[in-house]
């Protein structure tokens, strides 16, 4: 379990980025578009401010506050009558200007005979429009945050008398975190296989490799490019593509017995194969070879590290053990903080938001639902339990997640953690150098997807968990002897 304040799902870390660098003119092109985005960025934000105006505060009193359980809390909010009455004639007064009732023209029918029949739409309304406003401007006063939709649960208001609306909202629940300062876990040891550089180094290998055309017959691990057409028993084309690319890993659609058919051939012959489809019917398949290509691995050695930009083998070596220990590291701080937050939610007991635990949930399942689509399985299937089983995991995932990040945001608060200009100013460099850009860009882009808020709250739990690490006392010991799996 990690905790992040985006969704509460966490960023994955790459071993190795490439660094690709653009010629003169696409830099200046690239300075035009963040230019432009920076430009489209300013304009989103006057806009939003513009619609803040336009949703002026709202005068009005909070009479009384009920909490209730689940983090839960019922407020009476009381509105003058000359405020209410105001708003609610302007309600009524656009409505008439485009109601057509039976009788009258659209537009003329009678205020006082809309105010007679509607009275209570209209009401709903007035509250619908207001309450927003009014829970922002409870939640700037209270320094809280509100989750899901709020509910008006009553409206009491009569002509010339103040009203009052009843509303029940969620609220961040007020936590005073305890037992932080010396947290004591034990955690299982993340030990560096032996083997990993070597993997790291040959996995770079075979992402540098590349298919190059060659003047022989195709062999299993060949790339074969073919033009095909395949027609029914009538003799009618049901299917025909050009410059297909067939190998064992690529991912054209293509029946397996064509991707057999082609093995020993060479370009400028011709196969026919007959396939049975889905439905048992039939396809004959003529198809047309035009090139036979060869995968080309380049060798571990000077040359190909000089390629990638390091001065010698020894050299790129040397980098990509630097970095399998940055990144054993890194999953050994994520064991401890995961190890950490589970205790420190063990020891503050609290209830979270209904609404902001659906949402975790949601994602939780939404993204099984991907790994899904992926594998063909039911998520449940791949845990190897039943659906109740699952469900259940979810939940206690999902709130688990929750309760961590609550809390986490509560020990923030109480040790006055806060990401400084400094903070924010070094991650944005920091993203922007692994994504190749500059940081205006990121920035921009940030702020034009309304996403900027939610990075420099990243930050900001970034340092409060770099505090939580340092505070905490951690022990490692050695992981545990897997069990030998059943053969299937």
């Amino acid at each position: 379990m990690r905790v992040s304040p985006r969704a509460l799902v966490f960023r994955g870390k790459s071993l190795m980025d490439v660094e690709v660098f653009s010629k003169v003119t696409e830099e200046k092109q690239t300075d035009q578009q963040e230019t432009s985005v920076a430009e489209e960025s300013i304009l989103d934000e006057a806009a939003r401010r513009v619609r803040e105006q336009q949703e002026k505060a709202v005068p009005h009193s909070i009479v009384s506050e009920e909490p209730l359980p689940q983090s839960r809390r019922v407020i009476v909010v009381e509105i003058a009558a000359q405020e209410w009455d105001t708003r609610l004639t302007e309600l009524f007064k656009e409505f008439q200007h485009n109601v057509a009732l039976e009788g009258f023209r659209k537009g003329k029918a009678p205020l006082k005979l809309l105010q007679r029949r509607f009275m209570r739409d209209a009401q709903e309304s007035l509250a619908e429009k207001i309450v927003p406003a009014i829970l922002r401007q409870y939640a700037e006063t209270k320094k809280t945050s509100l989750y899901g939709t709020p509910r008006v649960l009553e409206i009491s208001a009569e002509p010339g008398q103040a009203a009052h609306l009843k509303i029940e909202i969620e609220v961040k629940p007020e936590i005073d975190p305890k037992n932080y300062d010396n947290v004591e876990v034990e955690v299982e040891d993340v030990p560096m296989p032996p083997d990993m550089v070597d993997r790291e180094l040959e996995s770079l290998r075979y992402r540098n490799a590349f298919f190059e055309e060659i003047d022989r017959p195709a062999q299993a691990d060949d790339g074969v490019v073919v033009d095909y057409k395949a027609t029914n028993a009538k003799g009618q084309t049901v299917d025909q593509k050009t410059n297909v690319f067939v190998h064992a890993e690529s991912q054209a659609d293509i029946p397996e017995e064509v991707r057999q058919a082609v093995l020993g051939k060479k370009a400028g012959e011709e196969v026919e194969v007959e396939v049975t489809g889905p439905d048992g019917a039939k396809l004959k398949y003529a198809v047309n070879i035009k090139a036979v290509k060869q995968l080309r691995v380049p060798e571990l050695d000077d040359e190909f590290a000089k390629d990638l930009g390091f001065e010698s083998l020894a050299k790129l070596r040397e980098v990509t053990e630097e970095q399998c220990r940055k990144r054993i590291e890194a999953e050994k701080q994520d064991r401890a903080f995961d190890a950490i937050v589970q205790k420190l939610s063990d020891s503050n007991d609290f209830e979270v938001p209904p609404s902001l635990q659906a949402q975790v949930e949601r994602d939780l399942m939404q993204r099984d639902l991907r790994f899904m689509y992926a594998t063909g399985r039911l998520p449940w299937q791949l845990r190897g339990q039943s659906r109740e089983e699952y469900r259940l995991a979810i939940e206690k995932d999902a709130n688990l997640r929750v309760k961590g990040y609550l809390l986490l945001d509560a020990i923030g608060t109480k040790e006055n953690i806060e990401a400084t200009p400094e903070d924010i100013d070094a991650a944005l460099k920091a993203r922007a150098e692994a994504e190749g850009r500059k940081p205006l860009a990121v920035r921009a882009a940030l702020e034009k997807s309304r996403q900027w808020d939610s990075f420099v709250e990243e930050v900001r739990f970034d340092k409060i968990r770099d505090f939580i690490l340092q505070k905490a006392k951690v022990t490692w010991v050695p992981p545990k002897q897997q069990e030998p799996q059943p053969a299937q």
